[in-house]
């Protein structure tokens, strides 16, 4: 089958599976619904501009789970999806045209990253500090390193030793980023002395910056772990890797980080390597607790 053949493209261009599972995911809930529609169609691959413009309207009405219409976010990804899958066929020739190019995109789900407040990273970080276990200065240093550096969970069990350049004033990190777009990240302060305290204590060789007990490179499970056991601590509900990541974004963006600059330091790029911006609109949301700040700035008291 020719989806085959795309499938094959985006392993070649070092996608992770989870996003071709996704890719796959999309490609088949929609040839389920054309074969039931149409059962005289051979592939998928030769839809219509009609046909994708009748799905549409079908995921609007009957695209969810229980036959209601399909979430926002779901209809969104899947036309995303759709739209790259039918442009490679066009690309290679497949097909003489994207059927999905003209269609008017279901409108995005807005987003509400979740981030840590000031009090919120002030509880968690005190609970690390109380933290007497032998695995103290490790957590310390995985937290540290996400709020302060905004990697993505599978950047942070990637990283080793020759990827961190670090002295007493400075310290840089390349990152294996998202899609083979690398990255280098500055290591501020924080991170550094974290860090720095957490491989001083290891007499070790391994070239992982972070391990677990069990493994010479911690997986992403066992980091979802950690992170789950300091949410039942502080009782912080939202406090998740995805969390941590955003809190990075959003303190940037508080302090008048321009967003090219917070585009390139989050790893959020467009297929030509330009800094994706509209990506990085989304820490521009006021949280709570930036409301409140900006109703106590012009208070008379």
């Amino acid at each position: 089958m020719m989806f085959e053949k795309f499938l094959n493209h985006f392993q070649q261009l070092g996608r992770a599976d989870k996003t071709i599972q996704n890719y796959e995911t999309a490609w088949k809930a929609f040839e389920k619904w054309i074969r039931e529609t149409d059962p005289t169609i051979t592939d998928p691959v030769y839809a219509t501009q009609k046909d994708i413009s009748d799905y549409k309207r079908y995921m609007l009405k009957f695209g969810g789970r229980n036959g209601g219409p399909a979430k926002p976010s779901t209809m969104q990804l899947y036309f995303v999806q759709l739209n790259a899958i039918f442009k490679y066929f066009a690309k290679q020739g497949y097909i003489p045209d994207n059927p999905v190019g003209p269609i008017k995109k279901p409108p995005a789900a807005r987003r509400f990253p979740k981030w840590l407040s000031k009090n919120e990273q002030n509880a968690l970080l005190r609970e690390l500090r109380d933290n007497r276990l032998s695995e103290a200065k490790r957590d310390n240093a995985i937290v540290v390193t996400m709020l302060r550096m905004g990697l993505r969970v599978h950047e942070l069990c990637d990283l080793k030793r020759e990827d961190l350049t670090m002295s007493e004033r400075k310290g840089t990190a390349y990152i294996h980023g998202k899609g083979d777009k690398d990255r280098e990240v500055p290591v501020n302060a924080d991170v550094r002395t974290a860090i720095q305290a957490y491989l001083q204590e290891r007499k070790d060789s391994i070239p992982y910056v972070f391990l677990s007990q069990r493994s010479a490179k911690i997986s992403v499970r066992a980091v979802q772990h950690i992170i789950a056991k300091y949410r039942n601590r502080t009782g912080i509900k939202h406090l998740t890797c995805h969390s941590l990541r955003h809190s990075f974004g959003h303190d940037l963006v508080m302090k008048d980080v321009d967003l090219q600059r917070v585009a390139t330091l989050m790893g959020h790029f467009k297929e030509d390597g330009s800094p994706n911006i509209e990506m990085t609109m989304i820490y521009t949301t006021p949280g709570v607790e930036d409301l409140e700040a900006a109703v106590e700035s012009i208070s008379w008291t």
